[in-house]
């Protein structure tokens, strides 16, 4: 069995179910945002949309992070707690290759 292999076995089922419901937003995130930007659909209701299923990502990674370093059973799996490992965000962040919001209203400095 690989260390991989190993250390996904180990993790607790806590961090698995965060892990799916982060990647969930994050695809659902990111779906939305390709279909917006193909439709070329705009306003202050798409740009609102946008923000709720980006802030739905966000709490939901923060709450992988937080769990990763209170929960001893993930730590202990990997033999010492390292985040390094999880900076890496290619597998959880999306890449933003489309605007983040449809540009009809801005944010004033």
């Amino acid at each position: 069995m690989s260390a991989t292999v190993f250390e996904m076995a180990a993790t607790c089922e806590t961090h698995q179910g965060l892990l799916d419901e982060c990647n969930a937003a994050r695809n659902e995130w990111n779906s939305r945002r390709a279909e917006i930007s193909k439709l070329g659909l705009r306003g202050k209701k798409i740009d609102n949309e946008l923000m709720r299923l980006q802030a739905r990502f966000a709490k939901s990674y923060a709450m992988v992070r937080s769990h990763l370093r209170g929960c001893e059973c993930c730590q202990s799996a990997r033999g010492t707690y390292d985040i390094g490992r999880y900076q890496d965000r290619s597998g959880v962040v999306p890449q933003l290759h489309i605007p983040l919001f449809s540009g009809t209203h801005q944010l004033h400095r």
